[in-house]
């Protein structure tokens, strides 16, 4: 990574590609950032700007995307906000403008505001309806129950029917600062992209930089359910796992994996395969710098709730007494190798690996010498790792759908 003149920090490869590029404004400000009266506002500022940068409308922001082409989009998470651009390397340059010009110089007018949040509801209301997204959410609220942590990242009704023009400007002068954005550039041209990118200037006067504050959040693993009609009952659990430059990073990601991230795991061999009681299950593993979990999801019809539940903790059970075999660490391990590779063949693969990196002020290893710290991980070490984390009690836990009379089979899930 390097700094530039303007206080942006600039992370990029020069691997090369077969003529695409890809581009991103990592912006250091996530949901977790929001004070409550602003839940959503981040997300919320990410929809905004395309209403209008600079002395372009959303009209003419939209027919630039036509005629880049590729994929020039946003997204927020707890822990940031990205705008990128994934484009053809000729494109590249006028595709680097316009998300400068979108980060740097939006308009944020009070009638386009109005227009955006009947967007962002109509969003809201389709979140609502996805029981395996509203099972993440609460199960999030369960294990980090700091309101300011785990809220929706989109917001709430309430919320967003409050927020207005004036605070998202203020929002974006507080944290949109050069020295809270990370340019990542890779792909073909980024030579010729770092000498645009060097001669990039906020456009307006610049107040102290504000970078956000942030404590880990604090844990409290507990039960959410939420009553939701439909054919299956949705259930995330989970708990506190290592962050993601704690020294058993790996080791988690490994377990994650051979406990359900593949065909071959425990649980979707016990569950699916062999019993037939889910149509999914899987198992993951999310870090960042100071926060990590590690989570089982299935999702199957209310009567077969109690006998999935049981069957996922004997596996769990059984991990813990006897460890993973050396088959399966080998397994993992191939899987991690071709996600690896997968991801360092596009742009926009490896434009994430360094950006998400680059929020943490790190660089990834390279793809090399990442490999050979995984392939480090032991049996023993996974044993060790997966005694520490999994044994703990109590489990978060989280299920929505048809959960009527379940609530006693929940509680014994892992919780108690």
């Amino acid at each position: 990574m390097t700094p530039l003149s303007s206080g942006l920090t600039l992370a990029w490869d020069d691997y090369g590609s077969l003529g695409t590029t890809a581009i991103a404004f990592y912006v250091h400000v996530g949901s977790r950032d929001e004070n409550p009266e602003l839940f959503g506002a981040a997300h919320f500022l990410e929809h905004a700007v395309f209403k209008g940068a600079r002395s372009w409308s959303a009209r003419d922001i939209a027919n630039i995307q036509d005629r880049l082409g590729g994929e020039i989009n946003a997204f927020t998470t707890r822990d940031y906000t990205v705008f990128y651009a994934k484009v053809l390397a000729s494109k590249a340059a006028d595709a680097l403008e316009l998300l400068w010009a979108m980060v740097s110089e939006p308009w944020l007018r009070e009638d386009d505001i109005g227009k955006e949040r009947q967007v962002i509801l109509e969003e809201l209301l389709e979140a609502e309806d996805d029981l395996e997204d509203r099972a993440t959410e609460l199960y999030m609220a369960a294990l980090y129950p700091d309101e300011q942590f785990h809220h929706d990242i989109l917001g709430s009704r309430r919320s967003l029917r409050q927020l207005n023009a004036e605070q998202l400007k203020n929002f974006h002068r507080k944290f949109y600062h050069p020295d809270n954005i990370t340019l990542v550039l890779s792909g073909e041209g980024v030579e010729e992209l770092k000498v645009l990118a060097e001669s990039l200037r906020w456009p307006h006067p610049l107040g102290p930089s504000i970078t956000p504050v942030r404590l880990g959040p604090k844990i409290g693993p507990h039960i959410e359910i939420l009553s939701r009609p439909g054919e299956q009952v949705h259930v995330t659990m989970g708990v506190p796992a290592p962050r993601m430059f704690d020294a058993d990073h790996d080791a988690a990601l490994v377990l994650s994996t051979i406990l359900g991230g593949q065909n071959s795991s425990r649980l979707w061999q016990r569950l699916r395969e062999d019993e037939g009681l889910v149509y999914t299950v899987s198992a993951s593993y999310s870090a960042m710098k100071d926060w990590g979990e590690l989570s089982i999801y299935m999702a199957m019809s209310p009567q077969s709730v109690p006998q999935a539940l049981e069957a996922a903790t004997q596996e769990v059970m059984n991990l813990l007494e006897y460890g993973p075999t050396e088959e399966e660490r080998a397994w993992a391990l191939t899987q991690a190798e071709t996600a690896m590779a997968f991801t360092m063949e596009t742009p926009d693969g490896r434009m994430a690996r360094l950006g998400a990196y680059a929020v943490c002020g790190a660089s990834p290893l390279d793809p090399k010498a990442r490999l050979s710290r995984l392939e480090q991980v032991s049996c023993e070490q996974i044993m060790r790792v997966s005694r520490e984390i999994l044994a703990v009690r109590p489990w978060a836990v989280a299920a929505c759908g048809p959960v009527q009379g379940l609530e006693r089979v929940l509680q014994t899930a892992l919780h108690a």
